[in-house]
């Protein structure tokens, strides 16, 4: 499920658990302070630059142009999903994602159109801090919420830093070098961005704003590390008073 409607999902079904409980269970906070200054200061950011830039860019450019942005990132994200597919022992994910990257890569134009999805091929994401979770090495992990560039837990950002750092296509495909690297870093943020700034807003309406983007953000991470069958939490853990 992709992030978009994975948190218009949780904002129909997590203010119940949130509007009664400060702290969420299972969900160790120790950088709360500072993640909360960030969220304020994102938010800040957004208001005043962001959402107006946003808009212009959805008013300059088409729709079909920002849909063949956001496939041509996920084209180049598929050798990765291929090596952390494999990794996590899902051959089934993993072939899907190389078969994905060897039709759009050829007939769609070095992945700006989509025609693996049409085909029968979903896009399944897969990364190292999933990687990481699957084989129990790195079992806890903290939320963060870093300036600019949103919420992370400390495990997969440091697999993002990792993933970005060897992501074959950037050395085999674009050829490019460290700098430019960082300029598709960005340009990836900013169309991951463009697809939740609209949800921003019913998110500032929520109890506690903070809670309801953490809590949303892992379960998002929990939902891709179990590939869309996540345990059910136990009834013991949650606070009821």
């Amino acid at each position: 499920m992709k992030l978009k409607a994975y948190i218009l999902f949780l904002y129909l079904c997590v203010p119940v658990f949130v509007q009664g409980a400060s702290t969420p269970a299972n969900n160790p906070d120790p950088y709360e302070s500072f993640n909360r200054a960030m969220f304020q200061f994102n938010l800040h950011f957004h208001n005043v630059i962001g959402e107006p830039v946003v808009k212009a860019y959805k008013a300059v450019v088409p729709s079909p142009a920002r849909t063949g942005v956001s496939n041509f990132f996920n084209n180049l994200n598929e050798p990765l999903n291929v090596i952390n597919a494999l990794l996590q022992g899902n051959i089934e994910s993993g072939l899907n994602s190389f078969m994905r990257f060897t039709l759009n890569s050829t007939f769609g134009l070095l992945g700006l159109i989509d025609i693996a999805t049409p085909a029968g091929l979903p896009y399944q994401k897969e990364d190292l801090g999933q990687t990481l979770a699957v084989w129990g090495l790195w079992s806890e992990s903290n939320y963060l919420m870093l300036p600019l560039v949103g919420p992370y837990t400390t495990r997969d950002l440091f697999g993002r830093v990792v993933d970005s750092s060897y992501n074959p296509s950037y050395k085999n495909i674009i050829q490019t070098d460290a700098y430019g690297q960082i300029y598709l870093f960005l340009g990836e943020s900013f169309d991951d961005y463009t697809k939740v700034e609209m949800l921003l807003t019913e998110v500032k309406q929520q109890p506690d704003p903070y809670i309801f983007m953490r809590e949303s953000y892992l379960q998002y991470r929990t939902n891709l590390i179990y590939n869309g069958n996540p345990p059910a939490p136990d009834l013991d853990d949650f606070n009821f008073e």
